[in-house]
């Protein structure tokens, strides 16, 4: 049998030191509380990083769909802006053609008062393109005491011009040959100076010169250039004094016994929209015309009103 020792008074005291440092410590940390939020604290930390990233994540999402409705809503309201602004501009365009178109009437208004003749205001609806615009056509007809050959001027930018006569008359409607077509043919003079007289004639064309033949060469000397052609009025179909166009070329050939003379139109005839065709006083030669239009006067076609 083995022997037994009981341990001695310091071997007790060693095993029971260790003991009582334990419960001491342990007694200190319950009652100081240190360690009592530790595991909390490291599981809100790890939590706590992970929740901030997730926060990150759905703030992102969050503001990138908010962008995106933004983004749309400004875009509906530059549509609806545009829209507007484009509304407002054709207003405006609209408003400044009355107002012009206002003007232009009133000036119309005015020379129509002012004329000397009796005259039927017209506006133009067509302009023939097949002959590059040798016939143009109003809105006025038989019905409104339009009849062949009555001469047709018009008033653009103050300046009285010569248009050229009615060739063919409807109902409702009429067709004047232009004084640029090659088939017209007219009295004209200088407005001043040697009021030298001649035939003046169309090339066919608006963008071409009127030409004025069958002036004397030896009057090449005193025109100039810009000098005023205006109609004759003697027994013609157009009324005297209306301007035609402005002296632009003299051409010169050493074997006639007259000289040319280009023209610029004084009318712009791409910009006419309203024209006068002036009554005639009498019209014995006018097969087509009204009876009440009679009268003994001569066709100057420059008198006054009857």
């Amino acid at each position: 049998m083995p022997d037994f020792k009981l341990p001695t008074k310091d071997q007790g005291r060693r095993a029971v030191a260790p003991i009582l440092l334990a419960a001491s410590f342990l007694c200190l940390t319950v009652s100081t509380r240190s360690l009592e939020g530790l595991p909390e604290s490291l599981g809100l930390t790890v939590f706590g990083f992970f929740q901030r990233g997730f926060s990150s994540v759905g703030g992102f999402v969050s503001d990138s769909a908010a962008s995106i409705a933004e983004l749309r809503r400004l875009r509906e309201n530059y549509r609806e802006l545009s829209a507007k602004l484009e509304r407002y501009t054709n207003m405006e365009r609209g408003i400044a053609e009355l107002r012009d178109e206002n003007k232009r009437l009133k000036d119309q208004l005015g020379f129509s008062q002012e004329i000397p003749y009796q005259r039927i205001a017209a506006r133009i609806v067509a302009k023939d393109p097949e002959n590059l615009y040798s016939t143009i056509t109003i809105d006025k007809g038989f019905g409104e005491g339009i009849r062949k050959n009555m001469p047709v001027i018009a008033l653009q930018d103050g300046i009285e011009g010569l248009v050229g006569r009615v060739i063919e008359v409807g109902r409702g409607t009429s067709k004047i040959v232009p004084l640029y077509d090659t088939k017209s043919f007219v009295a004209a003079r200088f407005a001043g100076g040697s009021r030298t007289e001649g035939l003046v004639g169309g090339q066919g064309s608006a963008g071409e010169p009127l030409v004025m033949r069958f002036v004397k060469k030896r009057m090449k000397d005193e025109i100039q250039f810009g000098d005023l052609v205006i109609t004759t009025g003697y027994e013609s179909l157009y009324p005297s004094d209306v301007s035609i166009g402005r002296v632009k070329k003299v051409r010169v050939l050493d074997y006639l016994t007259s000289i040319d003379i280009e023209l610029d139109p004084v009318l712009d005839f791409s910009r006419i929209e309203y024209v006068f065709v002036i009554k005639p006083n009498a019209s014995g030669s006018d097969s087509d015309a009204a009876p009440a239009e009679k009268s003994d006067a001569p066709a100057s076609g420059g008198s006054a009103p009857k």
